[in-house]
């Protein structure tokens, strides 16, 4: 096989410094993709050692741009003053801007503006690779995976950068008024986006831009922002930048600060970079789920999707794979080499056992298994309590054990009154949270011996093992008044009052039959007569 040659340069060290504008890896998300870009194609290319990169950052994410640029040309001028470069290159407006006007610092060493950020803007004194956002193809995507959407709300700033990225948003939105109404959030503070974009609901997007600034002053991270607003809104997030892509965050046509890493590893290597090939379309898998996104480019990057068992476990796989012809390679040349009948039933014995331990492994495994889908399978997903299977489980078992030690077993059937009222109201997810904020309040109010469970929508069923109906009917009363002190926050930040009707009933005397179906009608009909003479109290069957 013959192998690549080594440039003329890889021979002695290449001395290049990197100017970067948004500050550290960590202040940064955006320069984490940066530098994972830059260190995988250099170690792809196995050209690392051959060069000399020296590393400085403005960290104009969290001082701000001037700030990032006071004493920085003396402190450069000082810390390399012994130093010759070969190229100095520069990441990001802040970087480029402060290099271009400071002509005499490192003069005569070759300059490269890469992602410089600056309309219309040609250096005098180097060479440009600016990357362009298409914001056409940021906002055509839109429409192309989520047809429903009609409205979208571009969030950005009010700087003179971020206005020339609105003013390309205006200019595309142009070519789709038809298809969708847009609204500008450049002029509001971060409380009032946050509160707005929980407002927003089905049929709407937002398009976020890398912001640093509110309408305040405020700074905040754009990938701090983006994380707020997927926790925030019920709707898709689209942007136009890599590194707000975190989870929950849909994506789109966005420029990849991880390709732009490659493109300065290629200056480094002194090769022409692939500038045209930065942009490209990216979307986090569990939002694109979420929302029920189409028509996916086929050509598009995936962020955080789950990979296959056969991915997952490919080591695994191969590593058994080779380990059972290992097996029958030895076992085979085992019964070829082995000179006596004893010899060969000790090898035999040996491999049977080995199978038993796997066969007990597996079986344990598959207990393990079928244990967490039995739990699945009795637990109500939204409040975690039991649900209308486990409960009826549980009371027969009660009954039994009741009628055989002649113990008292005492049965309370809750129901949320007008709950309706509340889902038309306030919502249904402040119905939700109503029905969780009730089992809470209920489970939370019992014996380690008694059980809580939702028999369905807003109905629950608690049993009281060793309990007289007199004492269950105290209990039931407590917990009336414990969910009566609720008070839970509707969708619009409004307080909800809650009450329930409570039906107590017993277990039948001594000698009487008696069985699940009977201690719930009971119990029901006792809840029936509380809601007839008017709710919010408590019956005894």
């Amino acid at each position: 096989m013959s192998m690549l040659a080594a440039p003329a340069w890889a021979a002695g060290e290449r001395k290049v410094l990197v100017l970067y504008s948004l500050g550290s890896d960590s202040a940064s998300a955006w320069q984490r993709l940066i530098n994972k870009g830059l260190t995988t194609e250099l170690a792809d290319k196995n050209l690392t050692s051959a060069l000399g990169i020296f590393e400085e950052r403005f960290d104009a994410v969290r001082v701000g741009d001037e700030q990032a640029q006071a004493g920085m040309e003396q402190y450069l001028r000082t810390k390399y003053a012994n130093i010759k470069f070969d190229a100095i290159i520069t990441e990001n407006y802040v970087a480029a801007r402060f290099l271009s006007e400071r002509p005499d610092l490192f003069r005569g060493v070759p300059r490269h503006y890469v992602n410089h950020g600056r309309l219309d803007w040609t250096p005098s004194d180097g060479i440009a690779y600016q990357v362009h956002a298409d914001f056409d193809r940021a906002i055509g995507i839109i429409p192309q995976v989520a047809p429903d959407v009609r409205h979208v709300v571009v969030i950005g700033d009010s700087t003179e950068r971020m206005q020339e990225s609105v003013t390309g948003m205006r200019k595309a939105a142009a070519g789709y008024d038809k298809q969708m109404r847009f609204e500008y959030w450049d002029q509001l503070s971060y409380d009032e986006i946050f509160r707005l974009a929980a407002l927003l609901r089905p049929g709407s997007a937002i398009f976020l831009l890398p912001t640093y600034h509110d309408v305040t002053g405020e700074r905040r991270r754009p990938v701090d922002i983006a994380r707020k607003l997927a926790a925030t809104t019920q709707v898709p997030v689209f942007t136009n930048w890599e590194a707000i892509v975190v989870p929950g965050v849909v994506g789109g046509y966005v420029v990849s600060a991880e390709r732009i890493g490659r493109a300065i590893a290629a200056i480094l290597m002194q090769q022409k970079p692939d500038i045209a090939g930065i942009p490209g379309y990216l979307f986090d898998y569990g939002a694109a789920q979420r929302f029920h996104l189409q028509n996916i480019p086929p050509t598009a990057q995936w962020l955080n999707r789950p990979r296959s068992v056969f991915e997952e476990y490919l080591w695994q796989i191969l590593a058994g794979a080779t380990l059972i012809v290992l097996e029958g390679i030895l076992i085979s040349a085992l019964i070829v080499a082995l000179r006596g009948r004893r010899q060969t039933l000790s090898a035999l014995h040996d491999e049977r056992n080995q199978l038993e331990a796997r066969v007990m492994q597996r079986t344990l495994e598959l207990m393990i298994a079928n244990t967490k889908l039995e739990q699945l399978a009795t637990t109500d997903p939204l409040t975690g309590i039991g649900n209308r299977r486990r409960m009826t489980e549980q009371i027969n078992k009660e009954l039994e054990r009741s009628r055989r030690f002649k113990h008292p077993l005492s049965l309370l059937m809750v129901d949320i009154d007008h709950f309706k009222n509340v889902n038309d109201v306030y919502g249904h997810e402040a119905g939700d949270r109503a029905i969780v904020a009730v089992a809470k309040a209920l489970a939370g109010g019992m014996r380690n011996i008694d059980m809580a469970s939702r028999f369905g929508g807003e109905e629950f069923v608690l049993l009281m093992p060793e309990t007289e109906i007199n004492v269950a009917s105290g209990a039931a009363e407590r917990l009336r008044c414990d969910v009566a002190d609720l008070r839970i926050e509707g969708d619009n930040g409004e307080l909800i009052t809650l009450t329930v009707s409570i039906g107590v009933a017993a277990s039948a005397p001594e000698g009487a039959p008696d069985s699940a179906s009977s201690l719930i009608s009971r119990a029901d009909k006792a809840l029936y007569q509380a809601k007839h003479q008017g709710r919010d109290r408590v019956v005894s069957a």
